[in-house]
């Protein structure tokens, strides 16, 4: 192959190429003038015959000399025999590393990987190192990543691995050597023509003109259709990681009899794709003969049914088409979402007894789609069922779905004009992943990758407002998320950054000492906004002790601090669930129950990011509990409809009463809080059967909150009193109370069965009360000074300085 490449290499010389270019005008001039003077040109003709044939033989022999020796296989021969054509000329015309590095670096497909990676080709530096180390690291490169030929990605890879212990380029620009892994192998699929050039011969592009008339004309079918086979040739539609339910597909609809296809998926799960990369394929004539050159037409089910009042009349526009479809044979219908034609769509009319037939005779093939809800609620039981075969697409997992979507990120990167990287790849399906849950993976993060590409495109502008090719990154992904869902993603900087650092400090605004809890909480926000949490279940505390302690102003203080308020909060008072009809009321109405939303569900779907306060924990119905036995294990729950919702990204806080006396009396023995305190306290809430052990170790920490004495209640007093002198302060009037006023407070706002949790009202009555009346008769007004003390039958009594 070395003789090859160096025979090619030096025909290819500029100065040989004009002596060619020479040699034969010399040859073409020498026949022309033999021929204008009645001389048969024998020597100039054979001569340029021999010519043709050399350059025929250079060109198809010589120029497209490929490797004959897969990496896989190799020995000691040759080291080219295992380079492909571009890789091995760059090493045989070149002496030195950087030498050879340069001339790659002009290459189509080095740009390409580079432009994955964020580097550009100034950033790499050209240090010389031994082109043996060179070339034997390629040839490993090429095996990591099962390549058959070395190409010069591998060889880009390979310099850019020997050299990051003395660049760190790949730790600069955030890249680990899998990273770089990746993206060679996925970059390598952009250009397999470099490994495995192409061969001269004739290939099949479609039908000729005018072969679609041969099956007939359809005009009912193209007036309520759409040929997507012309979509598909648009872009030539991907199935990487859909081999299996591609085959499955193609099975189902090359059956004799029910030829059809149900393929059932969520949102993004790749229903659409796998249909327009069955009709390009079929179009191109790749598939079996069977299945090869059909029309595959898109019902427009919106337009199918527009206009149509009655039933018979909406069955005879169905019979024309599928008549005219019947009668073309090289037709394959496309349903989207089958439910429509059922009696579930904008009609209530079910058709399913016209299509049977035709289903179940061969006559008529049908790919259709469902999503698993409305499978589960409609069609798993539906007679129609009989005639189709079921293929279901589950969502990609993450390392699947960067594949799919690198795949995708091309055709983004030609509508939009930008470039895509691989991290920007990669974030788009760990956000999406976590925050999007309308979709599954790959779709969800293809449309976040595709909304974060067009915000790019619409502000990439130089200063002469001339539109160049922007660059699509993680931190484009980032914005594009924390838009849609308003919760912070990126590393926390400034005013977020103070507040998780001096979160305690922040809690304690609010909460009265209960320090295990305050610490206990503000650690596991760090660990969530630093990316330390668990990414397959939330963080989830159990919260004991008496009425009144602060369990759940514990938890309303979190939303208030970090969440800025409520509207993240999914309160439920468990008590309202404590038999098993509590459990539709949480997952919502089943199929064929009704349209009842689940209390729980549905707000855990609009809003992941949420915190879940469970007051009352312990009432809630056996079933209930095992119910959230799954949310805390799993990090996710299956409503009534099928639809599945994540809790990955919510913060669960029960708070329960449970072992409240208990709690009580070793606090009143003197009894430290501590692990072995816990441990009797959990091992008495199972032996009274309160809580299952399996439950209790689901949560992140169970933690105790003790009985408040004098000194916490007076200063809960005063973060009550604090409140009402801020309101007070807004209207202009100065309020102070007297010490006797909080003494009073404490010792008749509490009591030893609901703790703290009587003062707010207390203040409400005896203390907001009396100044609402003053207010009202006008005896306190703006700008006047008020002092609240006690009087000589203990009762609070105003004094109004003007």
């Amino acid at each position: 192959m070395k003789a090859y490449l160096q025979l090619n290499n030096f025909y290819s010389n500029p100065a040989i190429v004009v002596i060619r270019i020479l040699f034969i005008s010399f040859l073409t001039a020498l026949i022309v003038l033999q021929i204008f003077s009645h001389t048969l040109p024998k020597i100039p003709l054979g001569l340029f015959g021999l010519f043709i044939a050399w350059e025929l033989f250079m060109e198809y022999k010589i120029g497209r000399v490929t490797p004959n020796t897969s990496v896989k296989n190799k020995t000691k021969s040759d080291i080219f025999d295992s380079f492909a054509k571009e890789t091995a000329t760059a090493f045989i015309t070149h002496h030195t590393s950087s030498d050879v590095i340069k001339s790659l670096l002009k290459k189509w497909e080095i740009k390409f990987l580079l432009a994955k990676t964020g580097i550009t080709p100034k950033e790499i530096p050209l240090i010389n190192i031994p082109l043996d180390v060179l070339t034997a690291y390629s040839i490993e490169i090429t095996r990591y990543v099962k390549g058959d030929f070395v190409t010069p990605v591998d060889v880009l890879v390979s310099y850019l691995f020997i050299l990051e212990p003395h660049t760190k380029l790949l730790f600069a620009k955030e890249l680990k050597q899998e990273d770089i892994a990746q993206i060679l192998k996925l970059s390598r699929g952009e250009f397999p023509f470099i490994e495995y050039p192409k061969k001269p011969g004739i290939q099949y592009k479609g039908d000729g003109i005018g072969e679609g008339l041969v099956t007939g004309w359809t005009p009912n079918t193209m007036q309520f259709t759409k040929n997507i086979t012309y979509k598909s040739l648009l872009h030539e539609p991907y199935i990487f990681g859909r081999e299996e339910e591609f085959k499955e597909l193609l099975e189902g609809l090359s059956k004799q009899q029910s030829n059809n296809v149900l393929i059932v998926g969520e949102r993004g799960s790749g229903k659409d794709t796998l249909v327009e990369s069955f009709a390009y394929k079929s179009y191109m004539g790749e598939l079996q003969e069977q299945l090869s050159h059909k029309r595959v037409l898109e019902l427009l089910t919106g337009l199918f049914v527009s206009g149509v009042s009655q039933k018979s009349d909406l069955e005879t526009r169905l019979q024309e088409i599928i008549n005219e479809v019947s009668h073309g044979g090289n037709v394959v219908l496309f349903i989207p979402d089958l439910s429509n034609l059922l009696g579930e769509g904008a009609t209530d009319i079910d058709m399913s007894s016209i299509l049977m037939p035709y289903l179940k005779d061969g006559s008529l093939a049908v790919v259709a789609t469902a999503t698993n809800g409305v499978y589960k609620k409609l069609l798993e039981d539906h007679p129609i069922m009989e005639v189709f075969d079921v293929v279901k697409l589950d969502g990609a997992d993450q390392s699947q779905a960067v594949g799919m979507v690198f795949k995708k990120a091309g055709e983004i990167e030609a509508k939009e004009h930008v470039t895509v990287t691989y991290k920007a790849i990669k974030a788009s399906v760990e956000y999406s992943h976590r925050f999007m849950t309308d979709a599954v993976l790959p779709g969800s993060a293809v449309y976040l990758l595709e909304d974060s590409a067009h915000k790019v495109s619409l502000y990439t502008k130089d200063t002469y407002g001339k539109k160049y090719r922007g660059t699509v990154t993680d931190l484009d992904i980032v914005k594009t998320i924390e838009a849609k869902t308003k919760i912070s993603v990126a590393k926390p900087v400034g005013e977020e950054k103070y507040v998780l650092l001096h979160l305690e400090d922040k809690l304690h605004e609010r909460i009265i000492d209960q320090a295990e809890a305050v610490t206990a909480i503000s650690e596991a926000m760090r660990r969530i906004r630093t990316g330390l949490a668990s990414t397959t279940k939330p963080i989830s505390f159990l919260f004991l002790g008496p009425t009144g302690v602060g369990k759940t102003e514990t938890a309303k203080a979190l939303a208030h601090v970090y969440f800025h308020g409520e509207d993240h909060m999914i309160r439920l008072d468990m008590s309202e669930y404590s038999d098993e009809t509590g459990l539709k009321r949480l997952l919502g109405a089943g199929p064929g129950e009704g349209s009842e939303r689940g209390e729980l569900t549905d707000k855990i779907h609009e809003n992941p990011f949420s915190l879940v306060l469970l007051d009352e924990f312990e009432k809630a119905n056996t079933r209930i509990l095992d119910l959230f036995l799954q949310v805390l294990e799993d990090g996710r729950l299956t409503d009534n409809k099928g639809r599945t919702v994540s809790f990955v990204n919510a913060i669960v806080i029960a708070t329960s009463n449970a072992g409240a006396e208990f709690i009580r009396e070793e606090i009143k023995k003197g009894t430290k809080i501590d692990e072995v305190f816990h441990k009797r306290l959990l091992d008495e809430l199972q032996s009274k059967n309160i809580f299952r052990p399996e439950l209790l170790n689901r949560f992140d920490a169970v933690v105790t909150f003790k009985p408040l004495g004098k000194d916490e209640v007076g200063q809960i007093t005063k973060l009550l009193l604090s409140s009402l002198i801020k309101k007070m302060q807004e209207k202009d009037i100065t309020l102070s109370f007297d010490d006797s006023v909080l003494q009073k407070i404490v010792t008749e706002g509490t009591n030893d069965e609901f703790g703290a949790r009587p003062l707010r009202r207390f203040v409400q009555d005896k203390i907001e009360g009396l100044l609402a009346q003053k207010m009202l008769t006008e005896e306190i007004k703006r700008g006047n000074r008020v002092t609240l003390n006690v009087d000589q039958d203990n009762n609070p009594h105003v004094i109004i300085n003007t």
